[in-house]
């Protein structure tokens, strides 16, 4: 894959094909905020999880919500 442009690099991040590591380097940017704001400025969005990761993040996280949730008073 060839990122020559900022424009390149941008859009790779915005598609997950790249991490922010690479393209805060890419870029020679500061840090991950600079990246964020390039991303506002450029009009991209910020890449997302795929449905797979966000399903078993949610199975994860769902006992513990549940346990938060119900204090053993049945006040839920």
């Amino acid at each position: 894959m060839d990122l020559v442009t900022p424009h390149d690099i941008l859009s790779a991040y915005s598609r997950a094909e790249i991490g922010a590591d690479d393209a805060i380097a890419s870029l020679g940017l500061n840090g991950y905020r600079d990246l964020i704001v390039a991303m506002a400025d450029a009009g991209h969005r910020l890449p997302r999880p795929a449905e797979a990761e966000v399903e078993a993040q949610l199975a994860a996280a769902m006992p513990l919500l549940l346990s938060v949730l119900d204090d053993g008073r049945g006040n839920a």
